[in-house]
């Protein structure tokens, strides 16, 4: 069929259960699997081969998904990148975020991001890669958790105790995470400690030899807006150089709070 022809939509749920199956597929490639193949994406979804052959083909016919001609595998296509690019591009906080960002890559060289809490996740809205030989970069658009990451635990130190319950309740403590062992009271703590110190760090709790360092970015009312944030190898830095970094961060997300107060941005667009 031709890219311009209309199919006849399915209807109900056998149309929206196909449209998920298909943006499940999509959202499988992650920065560790950039390429897949059919054997692959099948056990991944399971589902059978020719079922997830037909979704990889419609959405290849839309530019979706690319397939290499040798290898056989499947990759995110342009048209991932084009609607991607749309994500907050014209929005005015990425706009005043970007010389900030600028000035704090070129300060700590560990490249930088700006996240929102999305649900029961952490979304990367973009990021400033660093220089140097050593990169450590998230693709925007990666959703990550809230427990073991710097960005999460600063996000869940701004909810209000009502707010935190309901999310702990809606995604409790899962046991890869390293609260699992000590409960609510242990996370309250370190919550407790985030807030004070105003930055959270993190050392390897989600990812063996990365690190990263967090700070709230709120608008004009004191209520979080963002997040602002670094990302690196721990082989960059040594431990003792967190809470120097984190105040760091914490005066760069200072910053991008006043400029967004002076342009009345209240909430992310």
């Amino acid at each position: 069929m031709p890219p311009t022809a209309r199919a006849k939509a399915p209807t109900g749920a056998e149309f929206s259960l196909s449209v998920s199956r298909a943006l499940n597929i999509l959202s499988s490639f992650t920065s560790e699997r950039r390429e897949q193949g059919l054997a692959e994406i099948s056990r991944a979804m399971t589902l059978s081969k020719g079922s997830v052959s037909r979704f990889l083909q419609a959405l290849e016919m839309h530019g979706y998904i690319d397939r290499d001609p040798q290898s056989r595998l499947y990759r995110p296509g342009p048209e991932v990148a084009r609607v991607g690019s749309l994500y907050h591009s014209a929005g005015r906080l990425r706009q005043f975020a970007t010389p900030i960002m600028r000035a704090l890559v070129r300060s700590v060289g560990f490249t930088s991001y700006l996240s929102e809490l999305r649900d029961d996740q952490m979304l990367i809205l973009f990021a400033l890669e660093g220089p140097g030989p050593i990169r450590y970069t998230i693709p925007v658009g990666t959703k990550l958790p809230l427990y073991n990451t710097a960005t999460g635990l600063v996000a869940l130190s701004q909810l209000s105790p009502d707010e935190l319950e309901r999310l702990l309740k809606k995604a409790p403590l899962r046991p890869e995470t390293r609260w699992a062992g000590f409960g609510h009271a242990t996370m309250a703590k370190c919550l407790a400690e985030v807030r004070a110190n105003g930055y959270s760090t993190n050392w390897e709790l989600l990812t063996a030899g990365v690190g990263s360092v967090a700070a709230p970015v709120l608008n004009a009312d004191g209520e979080p807006l963002c997040v602002l944030s670094v990302g690196f190898a721990t082989s960059q830095i040594k431990k003792g150089q967190l809470p120097a970094l984190g105040r760091e961060i914490k005066s760069a997300a200072k910053q991008l709070a006043k400029v967004l107060a002076e342009k009345g941005i209240a909430r992310v667009e």
